[in-house]
């Protein structure tokens, strides 16, 4: 081989094996910035599983899941995400000599590493630099977690004893309950506002009162605000302002009072008004195609319907469900009366604080609010025929 092709040859090589490492390198790092390295020590346990499951923060629902070996309490798994996510650790511990199944959670961020130890004095996390400041949002809980129960236990004593007045001790109890919420929400704000570069600061807006959202999240540096936790970041407030609306519906809902007027669209595809009912008794029915005991509960309904029918009138509001569901849910069931699907921004569960399926409510004709029932009771029907008849 002439000397300048034992150059060109060597030069050659040297730019395909330098091609190739960039290529593995940066598969590597494709790689690193799409999983959670998660590892670390849990004290109590064997050789067992040790599960990793990543929750959608805005479906509440399972994206992903992996499992590994424990060796002496050790692990190490990687986890692939390539988004914010709410991470749910599951693992096997002994408990006075029996197994039980424990669960940690956390949040899951893409590219950090997360390292986790379990002690007889409790669990302590490190890890990358997100971890590390997430040990401040659980030091932050902890402070007032115990402040909680200290709170319930001293509510639980003075319940108890025999001259207790418990209207009177709940009133005590709910305004120290509400100072205490606003002391926790304060010292939030003020982290974030001494924070607001840090992602951890948006992670500790679920420690701010739901009333208090809008002043603490305009402390957020808009560069972390529409970061990798934007759509946590909208989660979380949007969760508040609808807190806020059931804080309202929770004082305003209630049996005297005017019910709120909403629009929805039917099953026809047209808009319907609440109010466009007055004149006659109606029933608000908040339900599912996926509640059980509201299934179980609409032959009772419809006999309920038929008898009253010429007086009173039931609206069905969907909650939860998807169009198809909902639809078919009432095709096969054959429910007579009107029906709307709870689908708009506007939601009529916060507005009117449902926070169990069924409940149902009774308006007057002037759409007053005569009769709260939630799950499906004898007493909801004892009151129709008292009050419609």
């Amino acid at each position: 081989m002439r000397p300048y092709d034992a150059v060109s040859f060597f030069l050659n090589t040297m730019k395909t094996l330098l091609t190739i490492l960039l290529l593995l390198a940066s598969s590597y790092l494709y790689a690193a910035g799409n999983s959670l390295h998660i590892r670390g020590h849990i004290s109590g346990i064997a050789n067992d599983t040790l599960i990793a499951q990543l929750i959608d923060i805005e479906t509440s629902r399972m994206t992903e899941s992996k499992t590994c070996r424990t060796e002496d309490g050790s692990f190490d798994i990687s986890i692939p995400t390539d988004k914010v996510a709410y991470l749910a650790i599951t693992y096997k511990t002994l408990s006075e000599g029996k197994p039980a199944k424990k669960d940690l959670t956390y949040i899951a961020v893409p590219g950090e590493e997360l390292i986790i130890n379990s002690t007889a004095d409790g669990i302590s996390i490190e890890g990358s630099q997100f971890y590390k400041d997430y040990k401040q949002f659980e030091d932050f809980n902890k402070t007032f977690q115990a402040k909680w129960r200290q709170l319930n236990l001293d509510f639980a004593t003075k319940r108890d004893t025999p001259e207790a007045n418990i209207d009177s001790l709940k009133q005590v109890f709910s305004g120290k309950a509400d100072a205490m919420r606003h002391t926790i929400s304060e010292e939030a704000m003020d982290y974030i506002k001494k924070n607001p570069s840090l992602e951890i600061a948006i992670v500790m807006l679920n420690n701010v009162f739901c009333t208090d959202i809008d002043r603490a999240s305009a402390l957020l540096d808009s560069q972390v605000a529409n970061g990798r936790f934007k759509a946590y970041y909208d989660f979380v407030v949007k969760k508040a302002h609808t807190d806020a609306v059931r804080l309202e519906a929770s004082k305003a809902v209630k049996e005297g009072n005017l019910a709120p007027d909403f629009t929805l669209t039917d099953i026809n595809g047209n808009k319907l008004k609440l109010s466009s009912l007055r004149g006659k008794y109606v029933v608000l029915d908040f339900w599912g195609s996926w509640c059980g005991w509201c299934i179980k509960g609409m032959p009772e309904m419809k006999k309920y319907y038929e008898k009253y029918r010429n007086r009173m009138e039931i609206l069905g509001i969907a909650c939860n469900d998807k169009e198809a569901k909902w639809k078919a849910a009432v095709e096969k069931h054959q429910l007579p009366w009107l029906h709307v699907l709870n689908n708009t921004p506007d939601d009529v569960t916060a507005r009117y604080n449902i926070t169990g399926y069924p409940t149902k409510i009774v308006l007057d004709p002037e759409g007053r609010i005569l009769k709260i029932v939630s799950g499906e009771s004898p007493e909801f029907y004892t009151f129709i025929d008292e009050r419609v008849k």
